[in-house]
């Protein structure tokens, strides 16, 4: 049996990659002779991150960081050429059966410089036909996948369609778990979206907003909600709190949200306000006691924003101060975790960073962008504790965070009630994509 997972993953987001972790180990926990495949954007980071043999899923996956997969076998001139010309007869025979051949060669031809974009597309859908080529079951691993807002429609939608046909092509199931949705703002992504999940064999949608961006796409069938894959993760439940000498540990996880050169859109505004306000939340913590500690999830971008506010503290500055902030670099999702189990209470940004602070047990105070971390935390029946930060104030958070520093016993034993029956609708979720395995068999 062979089960690919596929997801954009590879940038060093400790969010996404922890929904791999999280399919690779639901998968080997009941086929433990399965042979895995990764199709990711990085594959080189995949094989080395997640022990699977990777591949891109994209033709043009850039970046110092993409490394070329070594062949393994070696053959006698002429023959890569002679089989990949085999292929592509093979598949093209197979694409002409689907409905979407013509959109295919179409979107082919917009993509990049069109020109050049058609002849280096082609040898890129032939490889990637004969290695999704003897894959039983496809599963499309969670995350914000189903949006045109990074990348337009040729980023997300058009990679996703792409992979649907190749699926359908090569006789592989495919399901989607746990997607996330929107914005979808483009025709051409709602498009692309909209088939792609017509090709799925399984669909579920992480969150109740997600759900209804594809029900206006006025997509027929069964629209399951189902949350996070992360919940799924199996791992050691967080060690009990000691005792602990004072002072406790608050961590605050920023993001550059709305920055100018990293953002689809900017806003200079929303942003300097925002990285203004955890600067002066950060020196009101540490003049109140607290120790400070700034982390990241996405290990690429996030240092950045690290650094700016704490080039904005002014308690930082001091020498007691710059005893109780701490921003030291971490680089796995174990080191994350054992970092977030030594803090008191977490304020994060990045959707990810809420959900494991809520996997964790620990009280949250989540600052949010868009509604998917506020349903996220509605979800576990504690969406007081999110702000929006297009309203974020000084005054509101501290306001909320002293609220939730009187009621973390409250918060922590509510959410531990609402574990259970979150893992067990993602236990069943698989269930259901696996037994896609038994049509196949």
């Amino acid at each position: 049996m062979k089960i690919g997972i596929l997801g954009h993953v590879g940038n060093q987001n400790l969010g996404d990659e922890a929904l791999i972790a999280a399919v690779v180990q639901n998968v080997r926990r009941r086929y433990p002779e399965t042979e895995l495949r990764g199709f990711t954007v990085y594959p080189h980071d995949t094989e080395q991150r997640h022990r699977i043999p990777a591949f891109p899923i994209r033709r043009m996956n850039g970046g110092p960081t993409s490394t070329p997969q070594p062949r393994l076998t070696a053959h006698p001139p002429g023959h890569w050429r002679s089989a990949s010309a085999r292929a592509w007869r093979v598949l093209r025979a197979r694409l002409k059966r689907l409905a979407f051949l013509r959109v295919l060669v179409q979107a082919a031809g917009r993509v990049g410089r069109a020109v050049l974009a058609v002849p280096l597309e082609v040898p890129f859908l032939v490889k990637s036909y004969r290695r999704l080529r003897g894959t039983d079951l496809l599963l499309v691993a969670g995350s914000g996948q189903l949006n045109d807002y990074w990348g337009g429609p040729w980023g997300f939608p058009f990679t996703l369609f792409k992979w649907s046909l190749l699926a359908r092509a090569t006789g592989t199931k495919v399901a989607f778990l746990s997607l996330g949705a929107g914005p979808l703002r483009t025709r051409l992504g709602k498009f692309f979206i909209k088939r792609t999940l017509r090709l799925a064999h399984y669909r579920s949608y992480r969150d109740v907003d997600a759900r209804q961006c594809v029900l206006e796409l006025g997509l027929p069938g069964e629209h399951p909600v189902v949350p996070d894959l992360v919940f799924s993760l199996p791992c050691d439940d967080a060690p009990p709190d000691a005792v602990r000498a004072r002072p406790r540990i608050v961590g605050i996880n920023p993001m550059p949200v709305f920055d100018d050169g990293y953002w689809p859109e900017s806003d200079p505004e929303v942003y300097g306000r925002y990285i203004r306000t955890l600067a002066s939340f950060a020196d009101w913590l540490v003049v109140s006691g607290y120790c400070v500690r700034l982390f990241a999830t996405q290990l690429r971008v996030d240092p950045g924003v690290i650094n700016q506010i704490r080039a904005l503290m002014r308690e930082g500055a001091t020498a007691a101060g710059r005893e109780r902030v701490i921003a030291e670099r971490i680089s796995s999702f174990d080191e994350l975790i054992a970092l977030i189990d030594s803090l008191d209470i977490v304020v994060p940004m990045r959707y990810h960073g809420t959900l494991f602070g809520l996997i964790r047990c620990k009280p949250v105070l989540s600052i949010f962008w868009q509604r998917k971390s506020e349903e996220l935390m509605r979800q576990m029946g504690q969406a007081e504790y999110a702000i929006d930060v297009r309203r974020l104030t000084l005054e509101m958070l501290q306001e909320r965070f002293l609220a939730l520093q009187g009621h973390t016993a409250e918060f922590t034993a509510a959410v531990r009630r609402q574990l259970p029956a979150v893992r067990q609708a993602l236990q069943t979720q698989y269930d259901s994509a696996f037994a896609l395995l038994q049509a196949v068999s």
